[in-house]
């Protein structure tokens, strides 16, 4: 595993629902960074986009308010294993995950009152939730320091790379609110696509009573890894995980 380092609690992570949605009524579905797939279909129909169409058949929500990173790894789990050969052989879902791991504080921190897990847990809970499902991977973890035109550059480079193929799957953690325009919560989404050409990124959200999947700028994606809060005062980043080989 390579790492830059790890974050502390998500705090509030996840959390379903943009709470201003109950203030404003008139308030638009999504803020000026976020574009909606369903208003911006040209590059998955265009182009190969490998994540995104080994990502959206297994596209699920989380089922709690801080049960984000388990829906994401989720999905991450199926897009990598791809549809399973055998009738009798099941797709990963959320209860299957939580309980072949068996660990109860992934289960307490993302059940109904769960607080979300650490940017640090997600890594762990990554590179377990692989080991049982025999997929041999890498698990590559980045972790930007600042909005310098070195570290977005560096952003592209990792963005534009895991592009080329369905092998690798990023999962990503950020401040939700910082891309939707809704407060601002700790949140963890697979990477669906990236458009270097327009240099944007599509983020699969789990959330899905409230969001479909939406494309933000990479600028904004980074600002959205950096931002603070109370419990993460060094913001989160992403997680690249490469598959070599699947063992059943």
């Amino acid at each position: 595993m390579k790492t830059l380092g790890a974050g502390l609690l998500l705090w509030a992570a996840c959390a379903v629902g943009p709470a201003s949605a109950q203030q404003d009524d008139k308030k638009p579905k999504f803020g000026p960074d976020a574009v909606p797939i369903t208003r911006s279909v040209d590059f998955v129909r265009t182009t190969p986009a490998p994540d995104y169409w080994a990502l959206s058949p297994y596209y699920v929500p989380q089922t709690t308010g801080a049960s984000c990173s388990v829906a994401s790894v989720v999905m991450m789990l199926n897009a990598l294993r791809g549809l399973p050969g055998l009738a009798s052989e099941r797709l990963v879902t959320a209860k299957q995950l939580l309980d072949r791991l068996d660990d109860d504080h992934w289960r307490d921190a993302t059940a109904d009152d769960g607080e979300g897990i650490s940017f640090g847990e997600l890594i762990t809970y990554v590179r377990r939730s692989l080991s049982a499902y025999g997929i041999d991977a890498e698990v590559e973890v980045w972790r930007p320091r600042d909005t310098s035109p070195a570290t977005l550059a560096e952003l592209r480079r990792i963005l534009s790379d895991n592009e080329r193929s369905a092998d690798d799957i990023i999962l990503l953690a950020f401040d939700q609110g910082t891309l939707t325009g809704d407060i601002g919560l700790g949140h963890i989404a697979p990477l669906g696509a990236y458009d270097a050409a327009n240099r944007r990124a599509l983020v699969m959200d789990p959330d899905r009573a409230w969001y479909v999947p939406y494309w933000t700028s990479d600028v904004r994606l980074l600002e959205a890894m950096l931002k603070p809060d109370r419990a993460d005062p060094e913001g989160s980043g992403l997680i690249r995980v490469r598959s070599r080989r699947v063992s059943g």
